[in-house]
């Protein structure tokens, strides 16, 4: 849906917060990163590097028992894979523990301007969770997609693209144009792939439709891990009076595109209320990242016909509850893609 209603909304709570002496931005509030020594390593390992098929389909498996904690150790005889029903023989295999790639995907429309802080502490509280064998670019977006930072190990080259994202200059928002952009970007990227896209979900001007964006997730190769940005703001407009049911219908569908968005790719949403709660998120989506299994299979279906082919992981253990009974899995990965057309 495009909307010209959520700027009016922003514009209106403004003046509310103006009138209570509430600081829209608390530039205190940074998150200070601690310089680290500028190391780097050959780029992340892309196309060139495939050497076993380009019909490679790689899942981002994550295990956890029922109450939420991942599973390591794990070895590929305990995985099966299976496409539209069929076992798949396993080309590929990486543990917990690996390094991982990460591209952070920052909304910098106008959108934001009001809790710019959010975007802030986001960035840079991510980039702190990195360790020095990860890999990481920044991709900024409104109305276009620009490539802030390559993908660098560099944490001082990417502390510095985020200090690019100051004074938003467009409205719009093309969030469906940008996510498909950089999924593209990572789709044939090796090893733990992962988006952060830190957004409000609003999408005014993308050429692409809320669908496309959807069939590409379903076939993307990264987890997509979304910030939702504005809840605190959103709280205090609703409590002031100055949004309308169809303002808050449009911040409702933003909040479900990021949510379907991570959902298809076996990634996680987050929609915080207070900054004291990004710590804790961030600590989880590297825990999470960092405790999945990257298996790789080449399909058994070698027919190029574009249409959508069903992946299902089954994961088996000798482990146990504390009765003694098969100990209850939760597999999260991504649902399926799209064959390739000839």
């Amino acid at each position: 849906m495009k909307s010209t209603r959520i700027p009016r909304l922003f514009l209106l709570f403004t003046l509310v917060l103006a009138g209570t002496g509430i600081a829209l931005h608390n530039r205190a509030s940074f998150l200070v990163p601690a310089p680290v020594p500028a190391q780097e390593q050959d780029e992340p390992m892309g196309q060139a590097s495939i050497s076993v098929s380009v019909d490679m389909v790689t899942l981002q498996v994550l295990v956890t028992d029922n109450k939420g904690n991942a599973l390591t150790g794990l070895k590929p005889e305990n995985f099966t894979i299976y496409e539209d029903n069929v076992k798949q023989e396993i080309k590929s295999f990486s543990p917990v523990d690996a390094n991982i790639t990460v591209v952070m995907l920052v909304e910098y429309s106008n959108n934001i301007q009001y809790f710019i802080d959010e975007v802030w502490n986001a960035m840079y509280g991510f980039a702190n969770t990195l360790r020095p064998g990860d890999w990481a670019a920044v991709i900024g977006y409104d109305m276009n997609t620009r490539i802030m930072c390559d993908f660098t190990q560099n944490r001082q080259e990417l502390y510095k693209a985020l200090r690019q994202f100051m004074y938003p200059s467009f409205w719009e928002s093309n969030l469906s144009d940008a996510l498909i952009e950089t999924l593209d970007r990572t789709q044939e990227l090796e090893g733990k792939v992962a988006v952060l896209l830190i957004s409000t979900g609003l999408d005014t001007f993308s050429r692409h439709t809320y669908d496309d964006a959807l069939r590409k997730c379903k076939e993307a190769n990264a987890s997509v891990y979304a910030i939702g940005l504005g809840q605190h703001f959103r709280i205090r407009a609703d409590a002031a009076g100055v949004i309308s049911q169809e303002e808050n219908l449009d911040l409702l569908m933003g909040d479900n595109r990021l949510k379907s968005f991570a959902d298809l790719t076996g990634g996680a949403a987050y929609f915080p209320r207070f900054p004291t709660e990004l710590p804790a998120i961030f600590n989880n989506i590297s825990q999470l990242l960092r405790s999945q299994y990257s298996i790789a299979y080449v399909s058994s279906n070698t027919k190029k016909d574009g249409k959508y082919r069903k992946i299902k992981v089954d994961v088996k253990t000798d482990l146990t509850d504390n009765k003694g009974k098969p100990l209850k899995l939760k597999v999260v990965t991504r649902k399926g893609y799209y064959a390739r057309e000839l």
